[in-house]
């Protein structure tokens, strides 16, 4: 466990160590979360919302303008077949 100090601007720094783990380096983005209890950092990851089910997902297609998952992809298949 590492104890920190926060700083008059509400920040504080990440441990090398941590950093290392998950291969975090300057510039790179972290998410901000919380529950009731806990604040929870974790690295980035970009997210997406499926064009054809509305979840959302971090592996897609890009097809023009929209976004579809994988799950959504089984879905136009499934329709396709049906006709």
């Amino acid at each position: 466990m590492h104890t920190k100090r926060i700083n008059r601007l509400g920040r504080i720094v990440i441990p090398k160590e941590i950093l290392d783990i998950f291969q975090l380096k300057e510039g790179d983005s972290v998410d901000i979360m919380h529950n009731e209890r806990q604040i929870i950092i974790e690295p980035h990851k970009q997210r997406y919302v499926c064009a054809v089910t509305g979840k959302v997902t971090s592996e897609e297609i890009r097809i023009g303008e929209a976004w579809i998952s994988k799950e959504g992809m089984t879905e136009i298949v499934k329709y396709m077949g049906s006709e």
